[in-house]
């Protein structure tokens, strides 16, 4: 494993205990669930906060290189601090849970994004895959955790504020780390402005797109499942929902472990279309969750569709990018994935509710990820040259 400098250890601890709080929000359905509220409503309130962090990124994209990157993230950290804390006294499903949800996407956006941008501004390119998948394992960690823990913790008749508080209290340590955090390197606060039309240059290029579709098809799967399966897994099976969680993310970690040095030399091509076939299989297999032996077979299925499909396509996209454009080519990548769970998880939400079944939705996303591979073999090459 390569050493990386000091503030990429900072960025991913403080990038552990984000995650921790906000992957406790993993339960959200299940909450909103027992308040009553139907699939369409939980697909469309577990995801508008999408909206806004796609908003958001869109912005930011022109604002990374103008400011502090330490001050961007601890102001992310700030805004989801205050945020987390607004779900406390939430108790019905309240006319004004859509603002603090909104609040939630803009904090979460300018989060994510400036972390993951940190990372990618201080190891050289040809390491940015590996440094963002061993990165992604602070953030994958926690969505281990914290289902598990919720899970127990409401198990045990904890009310849904425990968590929320829990949220607070995790959030709260990231943001007095990003207060000792070294800062960024001089020429990134200082980056000159992008050549005029360079921008659209990257949004047209062929391989952009593609890579950015194919993305907002791997994000609305992400979507579904951790929008509809706890609750699947609660009222259709014997099963408990954090066997997933736990499983998919124990396979992902030892993936960003110990294999991401062997994909970065790997034919990137066959390795997209061979896992997103991966994740259609996956998706089918649903349909027949009857045991915990394939749910354990479907979680390590997901472990490493999660586990190759994030870095690889997240490196890929800024790889396209000039260095002037690598952080507008981040947030587009975390703007399109986070489209998908918008768009897949609200029309699923429909969906699921219009035919009284959850596996409709598993089925529609394992068609998408078979056009996704699709779309992939259908590339003449997996690296484009640079844009000029």
């Amino acid at each position: 494993m390569k050493r990386y400098s000091p503030i990429f250890y900072y960025t991913s601890v403080a990038n552990f205990f984000f995650f921790l709080g906000n992957s406790l929000f993993i339960l959200l359905p299940v909450y909103l669930k027992n308040l009553g509220a139907t699939e369409t409503y939980i697909g469309f309130m577990s995801n508008m906060d999408k909206i806004f962090m796609v908003a958001t990124a869109v912005m930011l994209g022109s604002m990374l290189t103008q400011h502090n990157r330490v001050l961007q993230l601890r102001i992310g950290y700030g805004l989801l601090l205050l945020t987390y804390a607004c779900y406390l006294p939430l108790t019905t499903l309240s006319w004004f849970l859509p603002f603090i949800r909104i609040a939630h996407g803009i904090g979460f956006a300018i989060a994510m994004i400036l972390g993951s941008t940190i990372i990618f501004e201080h190891v050289p390119p040809q390491h940015a895959t590996e440094a963002i998948g061993l990165y992604g394992i602070t953030g994958a960690l926690s969505n281990a955790v914290s289902p598990a823990l919720g899970e127990f913790l409401l198990n045990s008749g904890a009310p849904h504020q425990v968590l929320f508080l829990l949220s607070v209290i995790f959030i709260a340590i990231s943001c007095c780390i990003t207060f000792v955090m070294p800062p960024t390197l001089e020429r990134n606060n200082r980056l000159d402005a992008a050549p005029s039309g360079s921008l659209r240059r990257l949004v047209c290029n062929v391989y952009f797109i593609r890579y950015g579709i194919v993305s907002f098809i791997f994000g609305g799967g992400f979507g579904v499942l951790i929008t509809f399966l706890p609750n699947f897994v609660r009222t259709c099976t014997q099963l408990n929902y954090s066997y997933f969680f736990v499983t998919y993310i124990v396979i992902l970690i030892l993936i960003r472990l110990f294999g991401m040095s062997l994909i970065t030399r790997y034919h990137r091509k066959t390795l997209l279309i061979s896992v997103f076939l991966i994740g259609a299989l996956m998706n089918v297999l649903l349909n027949h969750l009857t045991s915990l032996p394939l749910f354990l077979i479907i979680s390590i299925m997901y472990g490493i569709t999660h586990g190759v499909l994030y870095p690889v396509l997240n490196a890929l996209m800024v790889e396209i990018a000039d260095s002037a454009q690598r952080g507008n080519a981040n947030a587009l990548f975390s703007a399109l994935f986070n489209a998908g769970m918008l768009v897949f998880a609200c029309s699923a939400g429909f969906l699921i509710d219009y035919t009284q079944t959850y596996l409709v939705a598993f089925n529609v996303c394992a068609g998408a990820f078979f056009i996704a591979s699709i779309l992939i073999a259908s590339m003449k090459s997996i690296t484009p040259s640079p844009p000029t």
